[in-house]
């Protein structure tokens, strides 16, 4: 049996993984720069395996997991595509998937804090998510200008 805290954890984990895959494919068509683009698409990659991960443990507990929001999918394009629309240059585009990722450690660090009897390994599943956007935030800082 799941309980609250382990859904909360499990939900946001899923939100933050689809989010950083999602806000990717809301700027990737702009990237001019090939080596921010190879960058991108890799940290694309690895986010929807942590997906597919989190999707595994709803599937082991035989839930259903968030239902992707058309109003979240909105806020992140329609954000991104705002904040790039005068200037869409490398370091703009970085700067804008920095803040993506902060927000995402962000939500996801505060679901743990908040849910501290949520099981072990979906905590570790957090953190793995949240490791990984700290390590995208040093990787796009290289773009900045």
């Amino acid at each position: 049996m799941i309980s609250e805290a382990d859904r909360a954890v499990l939900d946001e984990s899923c939100r933050t993984a689809r989010t950083g895959r999602e806000a990717i494919h809301a700027v990737i068509g702009k990237v001019e720069d090939e080596d921010l683009a190879l960058d991108l698409n890799r940290q694309a990659c690895r986010f929807v395996q942590l997906e597919e991960k989190v999707q595994r443990e709803y599937a082991k507990e035989r839930l259903e997991p968030p239902k992707d929001s058309v109003m979240d999918r909105t806020k992140v394009w329609g954000g991104i595509r705002m904040n790039t629309l005068l200037d869409a240059g490398t370091g703009r585009l970085a700067e804008r998937m920095i803040q993506e990722n902060a927000r995402g450690i962000a939500q996801l660090g505060k679901a743990v804090k908040g849910n501290q009897t949520a099981r072990r390994e979906y905590c570790e599943l957090a953190r793995e998510i949240m490791d990984f956007e700290e390590k995208n935030i040093e990787k796009l800082k290289a773009y900045l200008q």
